[in-house]
């Protein structure tokens, strides 16, 4: 073999250390392979091992374990066959990752307990050999013997472990060791004390704080301490998103947020799942199958069993949550008896099957200061079928879609004619498709044939905007008319209230304004005289709509409110914000709010913070804001800008805590819209990410602080030189020298 020229091995090295000090990616896992081919082809001691080593931990990051297994077998050939190749340095980094990957082994249930403990005889005569001390074969011994359950060995191997721990050690390190063992043998109290310090780092950045959090969530919330859970969350959702951790990392927040209450943060982490059974590593597979269906079940008695979760087309975890939770427990289950007959023992079996069958630990943790209960949708337990379907004709006209569809959801599809009519009226209106007309002319003649005319007549009302909505205009506006004249004399008020406020509808979207407005002043006294402030609060905003008048607004305001319609009320809140005295109504309804208008209440709040902070009082403005905030979120009204106010509010009043999630928030929804819509939006996405930098340095977490900076500082946004002159002022307060240390 002809000597390598010395331009190609330095190129080599060059390219090993840039692969170091990138972020994890399919580039840089192909970049390592090109690396490992060069170092064999070139044949450079060192490079053949290192190259080897990095690629491996990038495979395991893919979850390609088979091809870990195969990169250690060949550098153990290696060492074998030609020892003196090794310095001492790579001798233990060796030695070490062959001890770790054993202790792995019982990840896998067709690896044979006989495999595992030929494994540990064999890497205990290399420590040997080499003259290492055995810590790490302690942490292996204790590793294997508490996944069997035995917890005499596993005491024993720790014990050890912990008397052969060099000082040198990153004691963090050594404490989370210490941390997850005594969590897996149920001393809790003791693992929490040790993890105190650990968890009281503002820090995000650190990966032994990180893991610390991950282990510790559940057992603080199971131990009651609600407070340092939920920060333990928030800084985890920091620390994690957009990194790359064990699956069962993932699987713990999930399972914290399904058994706390907070569903619609326990999907934002189902992303996990995507491909995770290709990942090769059994145990992982099944502790994060376990926490999906801990969460799918929840989902499922919440009334969301039908929504599909969406990874993708393509994915077969993209399916209905009530399918998820059957095809995750059944993963699982099967996944655990593997264990159990590889072990011996129904040890893992047991403590998956616990984990399954456990109870929600409270109704709802907050999980920050916006975060709210989330909404009930389900109707009560014990309606009829008649009930339910007047409850979602109720939840309909106050603009409340989802509860009205979760009424739809447990109705019985074994109802008498006139039941069935209505349901599949509904049915027709809220799951539109090329079925909807026939479904509704079927609805109208059933309702008729039972001698419920209005009820038909206002179906004919609906049966005509649908016509409308094909395109056929005149016909339309002929079966509204009639249908509303039909209305009129029966004498019914609130029907003909609702009939007129359709025919003003349809009239409005045909350009027809003053025959809209003449069917609003007809529906206007049927509904007084009804009495049905809903409909009356219903016809004064599609007037405000077509004529905008400040006092027209506030009746429909008023009329809303008293209907106890808090959706619908938001809609004519927005036609009052439209005139300057809009402030006087806020501070009104504020003085004595309105029973069960939350979001209502919220937005009025979000108004009053707005002229806080253009009164000069941002910090003033938290509390409405936060209020506001978590109010929209309920469904998905929040918006970046709301954010980045909140933000900029926390930073005024020192929360600096609450400040970096709502800057990080804005940040991610900005740089979404930036992608998706239109690249103006960077610049926003630039000013709440310095926001969040700011917020980290005012935490006390330099780390993150200095990251956000530079990654502002490497682009070429308004922004870029104010972020490096700032990061650079940082790294000479903290005294290091330069970015790349950092």
């Amino acid at each position: 073999m002809r000597s390598p020229n010395g331009s190609e091995v330095d190129e080599l090295w060059l390219s090993l250390r840039e692969a170091h000090v990138r972020e994890h990616s399919p580039e840089r896992t192909a970049m390592l392979a090109e690396a490992v081919r060069e170092a064999d082809r070139l044949d450079v001691p060192r490079a053949t091992f290192l190259s080897r080593r990095l690629l491996a931990e990038a495979r395991r990051l893919d979850g390609q374990w088979d091809q870990v297994r195969q990169l250690l077998a060949e550098c153990l050939d290696e060492y074998d066959q030609r020892t003196w190749r090794f310095e001492r340095a790579d001798e233990i980094d060796l030695l070490n990752w062959y001890v770790w990957l054993i202790e792995c082994m019982v990840d896998f249930p067709d690896i044979t307990l006989d495999d595992i403990r030929d494994a540990l005889h064999d890497v205990e005569r290399r420590f040997s050999s080499a003259a290492l001390p055995w810590h790490q074969i302690f942490s292996a011994r204790r590793g294997v013997a508490a996944h069997l359950g035995d917890w005499a060995a596993a005491d024993e191997a720790h014990l050890r472990w912990t008397a052969t721990a060099p000082a040198d050690e990153d004691d963090r390190w050594l404490d989370l060791t210490t941390i997850d063992y005594l969590l897996k043998k149920g001393e809790t109290a003791h693992a929490l004390q040790v993890a105190a310090p650990m968890l009281d780092d503002p820090r995000v950045s650190s990966k032994p704080v990180v893991l610390a959090r991950v282990l510790t969530l559940l057992p603080l919330a199971r131990a009651g301490e609600w407070r340092q859970a939920s920060l333990a969350y928030r800084r985890l959702r920091r620390g994690m998103s957009g990194q790359f951790h064990s699956l069962e990392h993932f699987g713990q927040l999930i399972e914290f947020c399904a058994l706390t209450g907070n569903l619609g943060a326990g999907v934002d982490w189902l992303d996990a799942l995507r491909g995770f059974e290709r990942r090769q590593r059994p145990f992982a597979t099944m502790e994060l199958a376990t926490s999906a269906a801990v969460l799918a079940d929840a989902l499922v008695r919440a009334g969301r069993g039908d929504t599909v979760l969406d990874l993708g087309p393509d994915d077969p975890c993209s399916v209905p949550y009530r399918d998820l939770a059957r095809r995750m427990r059944s993963l699982a289950l099967d996944l655990a008896d593997q264990f159990d007959q590889r072990n011996g023992n129904s040890v893992q079996g047991n403590r998956i099957r616990a984990r399954l069958a456990a109870e929600p630990m409270t109704g709802f943790l907050p999980l920050g200061p916006t975060s709210r209960p989330p909404l009930r949708l389900l109707p009560p337990p014990g309606l009829s079928a008649e009930n339910l379907l007047d409850r979602a004709v109720w939840h309909d006209l106050r603009c409340e879609a989802d509860e009205a569809r979760a009424c739809l959801t447990v109705v019985s599809d074994d109802l008498p004619p006139h039941l069935d009519a209505r349901l599949v009226e509904l049915r027709a209106k809220f799951f539109q498709s090329e079925n909807t007309e026939p479904a509704l002319r079927h609805a109208i003649r059933v309702h008729r044939d039972h001698g419920d005319e209005s009820r038909a007549l206002l179906a004919e009302c609906w049966l005509g905007l649908w016509v409308s909505h094909t395109g056929r205009a005149e016909e339309a506006i002929t079966t509204v008319t009639e249908a509303v004249e039909r209305l009129r004399r029966l004498g019914d008020d609130s029907a003909c209230a609702w009939g007129e406020y359709w025919l003003a509808y349809l009239l409005t979207s045909q350009g027809a304004h003053t025959n809209a407005l003449d069917a609003l002043s007809r529906g206007r006294r049927h509904a007084e005289s009804a009495s049905d402030h809903l409909a009356l609060g219903t016809l004064l905003v599609l007037d405000t709509a077509l004529r905008p008048s400040y006092a027209t607004a506030t009746a429909a305001l008023d009329a809303l409110i008293a209907a106890e319609a808090p959706e619908k009320a938001l809609e004519a809140l927005e036609h009052v914000t439209q005139h300057g005295a809009y402030l006087e109504v806020v501070d009104k309804i504020l003085a004595n709010p309105p029973h069960d208008a939350a979001r209502l209440v919220g937005r009025l709040r979000y108004l009053r913070a707005c002229a806080l902070i253009e009164a000069g009082r941002p910090a003033d403005a938290v509390d409405d804001l936060n209020e506001a905030i978590g109010q929209a979120a309920l469904r998905d009204n929040d918006t970046a800008e709301q954010w980045y106010q909140l933000a900029c509010a926390n930073l005024a009043a020192d929360r600096h805590e609450d400040a970096v999630d709502a800057s990080q928030r804005a940040a991610e929804v900005f740089a979404h819209l930036a992608a998706t819509h239109d690249e103006a939006w960077t610049e926003h996405a630039d000013q709440a990410r310095y926001l969040l930098a700011e917020s980290y340095r005012l935490l006390g977490d330099h780390r993150a602080a200095l990251r956000e900076y530079r990654g502002l500082a490497n682009g070429n946004g308004a922004l870029a030189a104010t972020a490096f002159v700032t990061g650079t002022a940082l790294l000479e307060e903290l005294g290091i020298p330069d970015w790349p240390n950092h």
